[in-house]
């Protein structure tokens, strides 16, 4: 019996086991430790059929890139905007908190960084990153634009 749970932890344990999460165009896991990189497919699709949506408002705006919606924290994905606290920073962040209160609908990529979950996501039908790419001083990630969308 011993040694059937050793085996099991072991299998179970094993770096070579299955695993979820999103990545960035090279293949590589982004938020995820060991940082590691898989082949990406040739002409992968921008939606899979396995894609999370999550929809609300959105109650609370941390940052230009970083909005919460139903109070879960949603990093917005390939998004790059300077940090709160400079000029250019909190310009962005003054952008986004207009949307406030309003609906929207996250694509959720299956990656996380730190507490937030990585997505697309649109309000009234407009990228909400794009819209931010072209009215702040957010600038597209490139690296981590998974779904190719920028």
């Amino acid at each position: 019996m011993r040694n059937l749970i050793i085996t099991f932890l072991v299998l179970v344990a094993s770096p070579a086991a299955s695993h979820g999460g999103g990545v960035n165009k090279q293949g590589c896991h982004s938020g995820s430790q060991p940082y590691h990189c898989h082949k990406a497919p040739q002409n992968s699709p921008r939606l899979t059929s396995d894609k999370k949506v999550l929809s609300g408002t959105i109650t609370h705006v941390r940052d230009g890139d970083t909005i919460e919606l139903n109070n879960i924290p949603i990093r917005l994905a390939a998004l790059d905007c300077p940090e709160k606290g400079t000029k250019k920073g909190d310009y962005a962040s003054r952008v986004a908190k207009q949307f406030k209160g309003l609906k929207a609908i996250c694509e959720l990529t299956g990656a996380k960084t730190y507490d937030r979950l990585v997505g697309y996501c649109s309000i009234n039908g407009t990228d909400f990153g794009l819209f931010m790419i072209q009215n702040s001083a957010c600038k597209v990630w490139e690296k981590f634009d998974v779904w190719y969308r920028y």
